[in-house]
């Protein structure tokens, strides 16, 4: 093994000459692996603190010293448990807070959410106030207007309301609420016999 050093400030290379060296004598491998030509490896190992502090400062400048933080999520396994249970997932009224009916649509969240906006910005706050508000205001809409959001949201309310009850997420989704009655029942033939049914 050959060993070469360099320094240049703080600095250090090394650079290690390896060889491959394969013996057919200790592993019983074909003799002719021992005819093959010995390669040799460079391996460089560098170690600088100049190198790596400058690599860090360049790191922290690409990362924003602090992230925007948007409303909450309730998707979680967690909140998808207590639903299940028939335990309400939080204390807020959502549709309460936009001065909503359960079971409005899209279009109306958006509608209340601006005009919600524009009464607390009319009532001449001061800026902490009005920006709590207007964060409350917008937790509800992200929830009201995200379909997933409001599925489980809509979910938790239904089933804490009726724990005895189960019901499926799709029963309460308002996208998935046929619009339409359901087409009539044709009446069963009463003289009809299923080829399986031979009791008779």
């Amino acid at each position: 093994m050959a060993a070469a050093f360099s320094a240049i400030g703080a600095s250090t290379t090394y650079y290690i000459a390896t060889q491959n060296r394969v013996s057919s004598r200790n592993h019983r491998l074909p003799t002719y692996y021992g005819a093959i030509k010995q390669r040799r490896r460079l391996l460089v190992i560098r170690n600088s603190s100049d190198e790596s502090a400058t690599a860090t400062n360049a790191e922290s400048a690409e990362i924003p010293a602090e992230l925007p933080k948007g409303p909450p999520s309730l998707i979680s396994a967690l909140n998808v448990e207590k639903a299940l249970r028939g335990i309400a997932i939080t204390d807020t009224d959502h549709y309460e807070r936009l001065g909503l009916r359960t079971g409005c649509s899209y279009e109306q969240v958006n509608v209340a959410y601006k005009n919600k906006v524009a009464e607390v910005m009319n009532k001449g706050v001061d800026e902490r106030e009005l920006s709590n508000e207007l964060d409350l205001l917008k937790e509800s809409h992200s929830i009201l207007s995200s379909v997933e959001e409001r599925r489980l949201y809509d979910w938790s309310l239904a089933r804490s309301g009726k724990p005895d009850k189960y019901m499926w997420p799709f029963e309460v989704d308002i996208t998935q609420t046929p619009t339409d009655e359901p087409p009539p029942r044709e009446p069963e033939d009463e003289g009809r016999q299923d080829w399986w049914d031979t009791s008779s």
